[in-house]
């Protein structure tokens, strides 16, 4: 199973929609989450967020997780705030990958920003399809990733 961090996530959701399933989330993610948030649409509306990560604000939650921790995170269609897009950078893996799907113009633009401050790569923007299980199950339209490059090595002193 794959480490996945959604940031705003409220787990695994699919809704019918006139000719099609809308799915959003993720089965075995961990869903980083508002304190008193329940998930907001689909069949199990109302409910407790499965797995989830508490944070105590949305626009500058501190991640109750540790540097570089996480594998891969995911945020979707939520507004994307400076203080949230340096959490989501602290916390990825190095290497890791950030999954933005269809972030407005402006929070991408502002996520970018911090990210590349902190040496992410854009890897481009690629329809689910393009993408490997499981991010390949949402049905937004698509996603823009993210590679965090692998630490460098620490530099032995000399010794002179």
């Amino acid at each position: 199973m794959l480490q996945i961090l959604d940031v705003w996530g409220e787990g695994r959701i699919v809704q019918t929609v006139p000719g099609q399933n809308l799915i959003t989330g993720f089965s075995n993610a961990y869903n980083l989450n508002k304190i008193g948030q329940r998930i907001s649409n689909g069949p199990f509306a109302g409910e407790h967020i499965p797995n989830i990560i508490l944070v105590y604000e949305y626009d500058a939650p501190d991640f109750p997780l540790d540097d570089r921790a996480v594998p891969h995170v995911t945020l979707m269609g939520a507004p994307i705030t400076y203080h949230v897009a340096r959490e989501m950078c602290r916390v990825v893996a190095r290497p890791g990958k950030i999954y933005l799907y269809d972030p407005n113009e402006t929070d991408r633009r502002m996520f970018e920003a911090v990210a590349f401050e902190q040496g992410l790569q854009p890897l481009g923007r690629f329809l689910s399809s393009e993408l490997e299980p499981p991010f390949n199950e949402i049905t937004l339209l698509a996603a823009y990733v993210y590679r965090a490059p692998i630490s460098p090595l620490p530099r032995p002193k000399n010794r002179q």
